[in-house]
This record gives structure tokens, C-alpha cells and sequence, in this order.
């Protein structure tokens, strides 16, 4: 699942990604809220992988993340942002949810350290 409001950047990622494996089902959401309704329904499966912006507007990736631990789900969450600020860094190595912190834009090399820890 891509959580980003840059619908240009969701498709270029589709793109990567289904360069990488074109077997893999993607959802993208244009806002943290459309992607909190997606997860809260529980008759979908919930993705094995949710690629998250930090900065979006009305509710940022931190938000998201406060909201998404209320759902009690297990996905592995990857921080996929263009923010290279240190504090962006550090707090994201202080959430138990997120695997890794990886900067735009997302390239072959990126989607192998998330494969990996899978």
C-alpha cells in the first residue's frame, strides 16, 4: 500500500514496483484518512506492506501512525518521504511500527532492503 498525496510519485512507484514484480497487488491512497478507512475495514485483507509519506496534508505520516496503532494491525511500515531532515530520522527509528526510513524516490535498490525484511 502507498500512502502519499502525490499522485505522480504513486504512479512512479507503481511503475518501480511493478518493474521489480508485476505479481504484487498495490493500493495506493491519496490521504492517510482514505488509507485508515481501507485498513479499518475489516472484511479486506490487511497489505503485507504499507510505504508511508511523511508529509501530507490534514493528516501527516505521524498522525497516520498514531491512528494506525488503534487498529491493533501487523503490516510492515516503511517510511517513504523526501523529508532528509535528522529529526524526521530519529523519530522515525523511535516507532515500533516502522521498519525503515528510506528517502525518495524509490528505486530498485530501495525495494530490495524492503524485500529483505520482509
Amino acid at each position: 500500500m502507498f500512502i502519499d498525496d502525490d499522485p505522480i510519485n504513486n504512479l512512479v512507484n507503481h511503475k518501480i514496483l511493478n518493474k521489480y514484480d508485476s505479481s504484487l497487488g498495490i493500493v495506493e491512497h491519496l490521504s492517510a484518512e482514505s488509507a485508515l478507512r481501507s485498513l479499518s475495514n475489516a472484511s479486506a485483507p490487511p497489505p503485507d506492506v504499507i510505504l508511508l509519506d511523511i508529509n501530507m496534508p490534514e493528516m501527516n505520516g505521524w498522525e497516520f501512525l498514531v491512528e494506525y496503532r488503534r487498529l491493533g494491525l501487523r503490516t510492515k511500515l516503511f517510511m517513504l518521504t523526501s523529508s532528509i531532515a535528522q529529526e524526521d530520522i530519529d523519530r522515525a527509528k523511535q516507532q515500533p511500527e516502522v521498519v525503515e526510513f528510506i528517502t525518495k524516490p524509490l528505486d530498485k535498490e530501495k525495494l530490495e532492503i524492503i524485500f529483505r525484511q520482509l
